[in-house]
């Protein structure tokens, strides 16, 4: 896909000055759209598509360069489109010329680039090829997801403590001529503070959304972020060993939340040697990437993407309320990124997010 270019293919659909007309117009259409042209056998048969053109949005989408036009067929780009039944409904929008809405998720390499979220996809037939239109509901589905899931939590978390403080006011009001038992004030104090943080923790995941951009330097975070955990970092016996990290247009004080809950998870989930965690950035194709690095216990394959999800916990033995690897996808996210986990060489977790150059 690339620039408003000419296109041969849509030159001998609409004629010069109309495909021109077309090209412009789709430059500055607001949401992602795409062309592709069959490419087609001696019998006529629809073995695969080529790129004809992405405008801007698209490409920022799947974060693909602008020459990726001619380098890959569609195919060739993302194999995996034939089997989940992409390439077939396209070969059948081509063919019959009836459009389709549905709704497709990807997390996975497209050519250059990288396909990952839901998108709403309207597929309609243009000459001899298709035009795609694409809505990113990605924060949408997750958001009505996450919804449910907080209802849940609030009826099953909450109760608990709550719970308890009626027990305890109950227990209180029936000595109301004694003097307040200090165990009982204490575990009314800790019931408080419980559901307190599940609140404050809520109401930082609806705000991680809420960036303003800055430019920030994340050796700068890092060194408040070890001034902030010094305290938790000395009892455990950790090591923080902070290495290059680049200057970012970012929010400073949401991205500081990221480091600071990444590390602490590594102090949290230490295995039983003293921890230490490597904190370190390097330039990706087109993104910064920066790499927070434990030898602790590790994540399991199958909670990988689990674990970002709100109130997930790899290990319910542990203390805490799933909220803060949630926070620290949706502000990465929010600043144009993404955030994973990866197995650490010699044991542990790597946790790795990008943030664009």
């Amino acid at each position: 896909m690339t620039t408003p270019d000419a296109d041969p293919s849509l030159d001998e659909l609409m004629g010069v000055q109309g495909s021109a007309a077309v090209r412009t117009m789709l430059h500055e259409y607001p949401q992602p759209v795409g062309l592709l042209w069959a490419m087609r056998d001696g019998g006529g048969q629809i073995t695969d598509f080529e790129f004809g053109y992405g405008n801007p949005r698209i490409l920022e989408l799947f974060a693909m360069p602008e020459n990726m036009r001619g380098r890959y067929t569609l195919l060739e780009a993302m194999p995996q489109m034939r089997d989940e039944g992409s390439f077939d409904l396209y070969v059948e929008v081509c063919e019959t010329g009836a459009p389709v809405v549905d709704e497709i998720t990807f997390d996975t390499p497209f050519g250059d680039g990288y396909a990952r979220g839901t998108l709403l996809r309207r597929t309609a037939k243009l000459g001899d090829g298709l035009i795609i239109v694409l809505d990113d509901v990605t924060e949408q589905r997750r958001m009505e997801a996450e919804l449910r899931g907080y209802a849940h939590a609030v009826a099953h978390d909450l109760s608990e403590p709550v719970s308890a403080m009626n027990a305890i006011v109950a227990l209180l009001e029936r000595r109301a001529a004694e003097p307040p038992d200090p165990r009982a004030l204490e575990l009314l104090r800790e019931t408080i503070t419980r559901a307190r943080q599940l609140i404050d923790g809520v109401l930082d995941y609806a705000r991680a959304g809420e960036i303003q951009r800055d430019q920030v330097s994340l050796r700068r975070l890092m060194d408040e972020v070890s001034t902030d955990l010094g305290p938790r970092l000395q009892e455990s016996g950790a090591v923080l060993d902070v290495r290059e990290l680049p200057e970012v247009r970012g929010d400073a004080g949401l991205l500081r939340r990221v480091l600071q809950n990444l590390v602490a998870n590594a102090v949290k989930f230490r295995g039983e040697a003293p921890p230490r965690i490597e904190v370190d950035g390097h330039a990706g194709a087109h993104d910064w990437v920066v790499t927070v690095r434990d030898h602790g216990i590790g994540v399991a394959p199958e909670d990988g993407d689990r674990i970002f999800g709100m109130f997930a916990r790899a290990d319910r033995e542990r203390t805490g309320n799933g909220i803060g690897l949630a926070v620290c996808r949706r502000v990465v996210e929010a600043h144009g990124g993404r955030i994973w986990v990866e197995p650490a060489a010699g044991g542990g977790s790597a946790f790795r997010f990008t943030l664009p150059r």
